[in-house]
C-alpha cells in the first residue's frame, strides 16, 4: 500500500500501508493467500478528520473471529471515553480483516491490531451494512502512549503534498485531541502538536546489503503459512492478466502504466501478459474468480478505505495476490507455495484527478511496486511480515535504496534497482543482462522568436525497449512533464524561455537524465505600418512603384490588387497598367497584423493631338 499527498491539490504522488491476506486450509495446505499493499498519498490530518463517520477515545476490552459478508474479521470492542464525533454507543465494535475462524486463517500484516487494555484514539468510517472500520486503516489509527498519540509508521508508505517522502511525525497526544476536538466543532484550530523525534541510532552498516549468495530467495519474500513464500510457477510462460474495466478521466485509461510496470518486471524473467479487457468488476476484495484481474474506480470502502480525493489524497488502491494452489512447490532447494491468482484494484475517485494532482512518475512507481507485491516480494527495508525495520536481520538484504522500499523515493520512474534486481533473480532466477540507458546524444538549446517553434531532441542506448519523457524545468525535476513529449525528439513553442530536459528508461534502472537545455524565446514586436499609400494618376501602360515601410519582428509584406494578391516584398514594382487598380499592403508577423490604406491609381488614355494638312 502506498500514500501520498496531493500537491497544491495534489495527490502525492505515495506508499503507505502494505498487508496482505492468506486463507491457509492447514491439512490440505490449500491457500486462498491475498497479499496485498495499498497505496497512498497521505492526506492532511484535518482531511482525515472531517471525513470520518466518528472519532472516538477509548480501551481496548478484548477481541473475537467473526465471518462476514467480507470474509473472516476480527473484532475488537472499544469501551468509549470520549466520542468526539458521531454517537455510536459506550461500546464500539471495530472490524478489521483477518483472524483464524474453522480451520482457516486470513492474515493481513499491516492492518491494525490491538492489545487488551491499550488506550486508543480511532478515526471511523461506517459501512453500507452499519459496521464500524478504521477510516484508511494506518491513517485513522493512533495509539496514546507516554503523552503522545503514535500511528505505526511502518504501514505508513508513501508521499506528501509536492511528492516529497512521507515522513510520519509524533503528535502531543493533548494538544492533538484539542486539535481534533477543534476540527469536529468547526473552531478555527492551529496544527501546532507536531514534537521533536528522539534520533534514532542505527549504524549506516545495517542497510547495507551483504553479499547475495548468502540470502535465500525465501529471505526476499513475503511470508505465509509456515512461514513459506508463494512465487508463481509457470515462468516463462505467460501469467495473463485482464483490464476489467478502464480508468476514466485526464489519466488515461491505465493502459500504458499497466504496460510499463509489466515490461519492468518482465525484464527480470517474469513474463506478465495484459492479454485481455473483458468487462469484470471483481478486485481484491472479492472472491477469487480465477482471473488475475485489473480494475479502476473500485469501491474499497468495506475495508475501510475512503474514497480517493484529488484535492487532499488517500489510498490509490491495492493490490497482491489473492489465492494460491494446493500444495507446494521446490524451486532450488526452497519450498514455496504456488501462486495462482492476484488482482490490483485501483480506488474510485482516481480518475478525477489530472496529472498534476498524481504526478505519472510517481503514479508509475507505485503501480509497479505493487506489481512486485503479485510477485510475493516484501519491501526492502523490511522483515518478511513487513512489521518492522529488517535492519538488524542479519538474515535478510536490507536496503532503503529499492523500487521495493516501504516508502517510494522519487526519480526512480518504475525502475528496478539493485535490491529489486536480486530478489527478482532469487525468486526467479538470473535475468537476461540488462544496461540501463545512458545518453550518448545531449538535447541542445536554441534560440526562436515569439510565436515560432524549436526541435529537441536526445539520441540514448540501452536494452530496450528505451522510453522518454520531457519536462520543463532544470534536470531532475519532474514536476512539469511535457504534455506529449515522449518521443526521443519534440517541437515546442514556449511564449517565454524555457529550460528543457528529458529522462530516458530502459528495461532496467537507473534511468538516465539530460542536462538542461534553454529555449530562448525573443520577444515579439507586432507590425507598425510606418508608410501611408497615396492616390495616383498615370497614363496607360506605365510601371508604378510602390513602397511600405512598418516596424516589427520579422515582418513579411504582402501586396493585393482589386483584393487579390498579387507580390510580396517592401516594395512593389507593377506591371504596365492598363487599367484604374486598387492597392493595399499587408504586414505579418509572428505575434500581429497590419495593412496599410489603400489607394487607387487611376489609368488614363494619352491625348491625341489633332493633325494639321
Amino acid at each position: 500500500m502506498t500514500s501520498v499527498t496531493p500537491t497544491a491539490a495534489m495527490t502525492m504522488h505515495l506508499c503507505s500501508l502494505s498487508s496482505f491476506k492468506v486463507f491457509l486450509g492447514a491439512l490440505a495446505f490449500a491457500i486462498a493467500a491475498p497479499s496485498f499493499a495499498i497505496t497512498y498519498i497521505v492526506p492532511p490530518d484535518r482531511f482525515e478528520i472531517e471525513r470520518a463517520s466518528a472519532i472516538v477515545v477509548g480501551r481496548v476490552l478484548g477481541s473475537r473471529v467473526e465471518t462476514s459478508q467480507f470474509g473472516i474479521e476480527t473484532v475488537t470492542t472499544i469501551a468509549l471515553e470520549e466520542a468526539i464525533k458521531g454517537n455510536p454507543g459506550s461500546n464500539v465494535d471495530i472490524h478489521t480483516p483477518g483472524g483464524t475462524l474453522d480451520g482457516e486463517t486470513r492474515v493481513v500484516p499491516g492492518v491494525p491490531t490491538f492489545a487488551d487494555g491499550e488506550r486508543v484514539l480511532l478515526f471511523l468510517f461506517q459501512r453500507e451494512d452499519g459496521a464500524y472500520v478504521i477510516s484508511d486503516l494506518g491513517l485513522g489509527t493512533f495509539r496514546l502512549v507516554r503523552e503522545l498519540a503514535v500511528r505505526n509508521d511502518a504501514d505508513i508508505e508513501g508521499w506528501d503534498a509536492g511528492g516529497k517522502v512521507h515522513v510520519e511525525q509524533l503528535r502531543s497526544a493533548e494538544r492533538f485531541l484539542n486539535f481534533v476536538r477543534g476540527v469536529v466543532r468547526g473552531d478555527v484550530v492551529s496544527e501546532d502538536y507536531a514534537v521533536a523525534k528522539m534520533p534514532l541510532m542505527v549504524k549506516a552498516e545495517s542497510l547495507r546489503p551483504i553479499a547475495s549468495a548468502s540470502f535465500t530467495a525465501t529471505s526476499y519474500m513475503l511470508t505465509y503459512g509456515a512461514g513459506h513464500g508463494t512465487r508463481w510457477n509457470v515462468f516463462p510462460s505467460a501469467v495473463s492478466w485482464n483490464r476489467g474495466n478502464s480508468e476514466t478521466g485526464p489519466l488515461g485509461n491505465g493502459a500504458a502504466e499497466i504496460s510499463a510496470a509489466f515490461s519492468t518486471w518482465n525484464a527480470g524473467g517474469t513474463n506478465y501478459v495484459l492479454s485481455s479487457a473483458t468487462a469484470n468488476p471483481n478486485g481484491f476484495l472479492e472472491a477469487t474468480d480465477g482471473t488475475n484481474n485489473i480494475v479502476f474506480e473500485k469501491n474499497l470502502t468495506s475495508a475501510g478505505i475512503q474514497p480517493f480525493s484529488c484535492v487532499s489524497g488517500g489510498a490509490l488502491g491495492v493490490a497482491g495476490m489473492t489465492h494460491a494452489s494446493p500444495g507446494t512447490h521446490v524451486y532450488r532447494g526452497e519450498t514455496f507455495f504456488t501462486t495462482a491468482e492476484a488482482d490490483v484494484s485501483m480506488n474510485q475517485g482516481v480518475g478525477n484527478c489530472s496529472p498534476g494532482t498524481i504526478p505519472q512518475e510517481l503514479f508509475k512507481s507505485a503501480i509497479t511496486h505493487e506489481f512486485g507485491h503479485t510477485l510475493g516480494l516484501r519491501h526492502s527495508d523490511q522483515t518478511r511480515d513487513l512489521s518492522a525495520s529488517c535492519s538488524g536481520d542479519p538474515t535478510l538484504d536490507c536496503t532503503t535504496a529499492a523500487l521495493m522500499n516501504h516508502i517510494l523515493a522519487s526519480g526512480l520512474n518504475g525502475q528496478l534497482q539493485p535490491w529489486d534486481n536480486a530478489a527478482l533473480n532469487a525468486v526467479y532466477g538470473t535475468a537476461p543482462a540488462c544496461t540501463p540507458p545512458s545518453i550518448t546524444v545531449q538535447p541542445s538549446g536554441a534560440s526562436i522568436n515569439s510565436g515560432n517553434s524549436a526541435q529537441l531532441s536526445v539520441a540514448a542506448t540501452g536494452t530496450a525497449p528505451l522510453s522518454y519523457q520531457w519536462f520543463a524545468g532544470l534536470s531532475g525535476d519532474a514536476s512539469t512533464p511535457v504534455n506529449g513529449g515522449t518521443t526521443a525528439t519534440i517541437v515546442v513553442a514556449p511564449a517565454t524561455t524555457t529550460a528543457y530536459w528529458v529522462r530516458v528508461t530502459g528495461a532496467c534502472g537507473p534511468v538516465a537524465n539530460s542536462n538542461t537545455a534553454i529555449v530562448a524565446v525573443a520577444v515579439c514586436v507586432p507590425p507598425q505600418i510606418l508608410t501611408t499609400l497615396k492616390d495616383q494618376m498615370v497614363l496607360a501602360g506605365s510601371i508604378v512603384s510602390l513602397t511600405i515601410n512598418a516596424l516589427g519582428t520579422n515582418t513579411s509584406v504582402s501586396w493585393f490588387a482589386n483584393g487579390n494578391v498579387i507580390a510580396a516584398g517592401p516594395t512593389l514594382i507593377t506591371q504596365p497598367l492598363t487599367q484604374t487598380t486598387q492597392f493595399r499592403a499587408h504586414v505579418t508577423n509572428a505575434c500581429g497584423v497590419a495593412d496599410s490604406n489603400t489607394i487607387t491609381i487611376t489609368v488614363v488614355s494619352p491625348r491625341r493631338r489633332t493633325v494639321l494638312h
